[in-house]
Formats: structure tokens, C-alpha cells, sequence
């Protein structure tokens, strides 16, 4: 009897200690934190590239020196001043006007640079005697040799240097050929970009699929925006069986009218899995609304473990009344989507089909999403696999004018779930597939001159 009011005690002690509620078996499991998505066979490797660590005498005592009229080095430059911060450390940004003194930190194409020429596409970070360099062949790969720099996290008196030379391309050849960079993001920094981005409900959550603005299902590392899909246990909703995130978008930050976007990002092509990349036209940036009447473009979609699938939709809300107008079944009081697949979005003839593969869901591929006045062109790997007209409606009513508003971006990493769709696999019944991660290297938005246009600034209020 001793022993077993002994064994009693150690295991009401275990218990508390686990922080598990023992009176009335009302036992709840701890949060259940991600696994990695790696694994010794396919580890992603994405982020990784040679630096060596240096001595250096700063940056105590140093300026920080910009090219005179050059925002985008100045902004650059902010950074590594926030960062020097940290370390209690004040560097002054100065302009390549100023006196020049031994103890500088060039950023950018200063007239202190010794000349260096690089490729648009390169970047490098060196010690010029004790002057600390960053330098690019564009203002894009200036900035990510500062964020790559800051990534490294070095202290004081020691830096690290390194020379990549990365894909990015300011111009476009061949079929793209006219096109130039507008806008973009390399996702080089430790954090979403406010800049750019905010996070939205574009797509909805429910009991059990929790929307989150969590670091574990939304961040920015390793030279990535990274979405995480989890089977996930919430002491504070208990209700949670899954956690994805919030939608990442430029609704408030950047819309545009035409032109090519591409990003280079990584997918999990998983059953279960709802990745997504896509646009709506806006209400926000450019002054110009339409509540009743909108459209969609699903750049890529996933519905299958080998196919990335494209649609156009269009979007009227209750007030529009589209089955009033075009269908004598009137429903009215429900929003109504009409989309270029006539039905069912999984049996959309416009799809890219992979080989399949173990390693699909590892590889990143780029897919573009060419926009002009006429037509929209879907590629993947810069091969075209289909094209819409958009100067013929699909559906019963003629108007296309949604196709020439401006658009805003969304990503997604959702999951099939019967309390939010039942269009493919639940999550439930192939639970293995999680974590699921949606990574992406960079987005890049080219225009060709008068073509299109760029909204980043708010000039009116929702």
C-alpha cells in the first residue's frame, strides 16, 4: 500500500510538472511545435553561399557613405545603420560629397570605390584596406549584399566578405524582350518587408484551421519568404487542429496595372496542400473601386501533386446580383464566382504537369504571369503553357473591364479541410503530408516604357 500512494505522488508530480491538468482527467496535450520540412535526402540548400570571417578595425569611429542622390543605396544604408544599432553602435550616413577619411563604409557606386565592375547580377562584400565595401552592378543586388551581411549577424571589430553572382536580371531577352525591372523583393532581409507587404484573410480559416500571424507559419530567413501548413495544437483554441498563415499581400503597399511578373519559389506539391499564388484587382491603391464586380487571376494553384493550375475568375457580390441578371434561378443575397475553367477548378484544361518526382516538392522552378491589354500568358521555367484572351468574357455578362484594374498580390499556404473546402483531398485523411512549406526566393515585376503602371502610395482611405 506504501509503494503504491508512493508511485501516486511521483506521478501527480510528473504531471504538474508537464503542466497537465490531473483532477478530472481534463488532460491538455502542450502546443506541438513544427517539424523541420527537411531531410537528409532532400535538405533545401537554397539559402546557402561561401563568406570568409575577417578582422576589422569598425565599425566604431566609422560613417557609412552613400552615392549622392540615391534612395535606394540610402535605403540600404538605414539598414546597416539599424543593425550597427543593435551593437550600440551610431554610424552617421554621410553622401560621397563629404570629405573623404580612412574610416568608411561604402555603399553602393560612391566615387570612393576603387573600380570594381561588376555585372548587374553580381555582389560583393571586401575590405579595401579598413574601408568595409558593399557593391553590385544594381541597386537590387547592392541590397542584397547589405541584407546578406546583416544575416551573418557580425560583431564588433570583425566582418564577413563574400562575392556572389546571383540571377537577377534588370531587362528581359528573347520572347520577354522590352521589358524592364520595376519592383520586386529578393527576400534577403530578417523580416517582412512593410515596405511591400501587409497580411490580409483572402482566404478564410475555421474551427479547427487556425489563421496565423505566428513566425512558425510566417517569416522571412535564409534569403526566403517562408509559408508553413501544420498539424498544430493551440492551448489557447482548443479547437485548433491545424495552423497556416495569414495571406501575405501589397493591397496596401504595391498594386499594378500589366506587365511580366515572375517569382522562383518552392511548392509543396502534397495531397491535402492548397498553396497558392495570385492577384485580385484592388479598391485601395488607385483610387478607383468597384465593389460589385472584381476579378481574380490564379497564377498557380495546386490541386494535384504534379500540376500547377491557372484560372481567371470573375467576382460580383450580392448588390451586382449576377443570377438576378443571367439566371432565372435567381440567388440572391450570395456572391457568385465565374471562372475560365466552367466548373470544377481541379479539371482546368490550363495546367503545367511536372514529371513526378520525390524531389518535386523540394525543387523551386520560376513562374511568370505575363499580363498586357489583351492577353494573359502563364509560364513555367519561362516555357508559356497557356494563354487567356481577355478581350472575350467567358461568362454571361460581356463586361471585362476587371482585367485592366489595377491588382495587388497575394501568397498562400492554406489546406484542404471539409469546414473550408471539400474541391480535393482533406488534410485529414493524409495528415503525413504536413509540414508543408511554401518558399519563396523572390518576386520581380518587369514593365516595358508606357506600358502599364505602378501604384505604391495610398491615395485614398478604405
Amino acid at each position: 500500500m506504501k509503494v503504491i500512494n508512493t508511485a501516486k505522488i511521483l506521478l501527480l508530480t510528473l504531471l504538474i510538472t508537464l503542466g497537465i491538468c490531473y483532477v478530472g482527467g481534463c488532460a491538455k496535450p502542450p502546443l506541438r511545435q513544427p517539424k523541420s520540412e527537411d531531410t537528409a535526402v532532400y535538405k533545401d540548400t537554397d539559402h546557402e553561399f561561401n563568406y570568409k570571417k575577417e578582422a576589422w578595425a569598425g565599425p566604431e569611429g566609422y560613417v557609412i557613405v552613400v552615392p549622392k542622390d540615391d534612395p535606394n543605396a540610402y535605403s540600404s544604408a538605414l539598414l546597416l545603420q539599424e543593425y550597427y544599432n543593435t551593437l550600440e553602435i551610431q554610424p552617421q550616413i554621410v553622401t560621397d560629397e563629404t570629405e573623404k577619411s580612412e574610416k568608411e563604409i561604402l555603399v553602393g557606386n560612391t566615387n570612393r570605390t576603387n573600380n570594381i565592375k561588376l555585372t548587374e547580377a553580381e555582389l560583393k562584400v571586401y575590405l579595401d584596406g579598413q574601408k568595409l565595401v558593399f557593391s553590385g552592378g544594381h541597386s537590387v543586388t547592392v541590397d542584397s549584399a547589405v541584407k546578406k551581411f546583416i544575416r551573418l549577424a557580425p560583431g564588433k571589430n570583425e566582418v564577413y566578405t563574400f562575392s556572389i553572382k546571383t540571377d537577377f536580371e534588370s531587362q528581359l531577352q528573347g520572347e520577354l524582350s522590352g521589358y524592364k525591372y520595376i519592383w520586386g523583393d529578393e527576400f534577403e532581409g530578417n523580416e517582412l518587408d512593410p515596405k511591400n507587404w501587409n497580411l490580409a484573410v483572402n482566404m478564410s480559416g475555421s474551427k479547427s484551421v487556425e489563421l496565423s500571424k505566428a513566425e512558425n507559419v510566417v517569416c522571412v530567413s535564409d534569403g526566403r519568404l517562408k509559408l508553413h501548413a501544420l498539424s498544430y495544437f493551440n492551448n489557447n483554441r482548443p479547437t485548433t487542429e491545424y495552423r497556416v498563415p495569414y495571406s501575405v499581400v501589397t493591397q496596401k503597399k504595391m498594386n499594378y496595372v500589366y506587365g511580366y511578373m515572375e517569382v522562383r519559389s518552392r511548392i509543396p506539391y502534397k495531397p491535402g496542400c492548397w498553396p497558392s499564388f495570385w492577384t485580385r484587382s484592388t479598391d485601395y491603391l488607385s483610387g478607383s473601386r468597384n465593389y460589385d464586380y472584381m476579378v481574380e487571376v490564379d497564377i498557380y494553384e495546386i490541386f494535384k501533386t504534379n500540376r500547377a493550375y491557372s484560372t481567371l475568375h470573375k467576382w460580383y457580390t450580392a448588390k451586382f446580383d449576377y443570377n438576378g441578371r443571367y439566371n432565372p434561378l435567381k440567388k440572391s443575397g450570395k456572391a457568385v464566382s465565374t471562372n475560365t475553367a466552367n466548373g470544377y477548378v481541379a479539371t482546368n484544361p490550363n495546367h503545367y504537369i511536372f514529371k513526378q518526382t520525390p524531389t518535386l516538392t523540394y525543387e523551386y522552378h520560376t513562374y511568370g504571369y505575363e499580363w498586357t491589354p489583351t492577353e494573359i500568358k502563364m509560364s513555367v521555367d519561362r516555357k508559356v503553357f497557356c494563354t487567356f484572351d481577355i478581350t472575350k468574357s467567358f461568362d454571361k455578362n460581356p463586361d471585362q473591364s476587371g482585367f485592366h484594374d489595377p491588382q495587388y498580390i497575394i501568397f498562400n499556404n492554406h489546406l484542404f479541410h471539409p469546414e473550408i473546402s471539400t474541391a480535393c483531398v482533406s488534410i485529414k485523411t493524409v495528415p503525413q503530408s504536413l509540414p508543408a512549406a511554401h518558399y519563396v526566393d523572390y518576386i520581380r515585376l518587369y514593365q516595358k516604357d508606357g506600358v502599364g503602371k505602378v501604384y505604391t502610395e495610398k491615395v485614398q482611405e478604405e
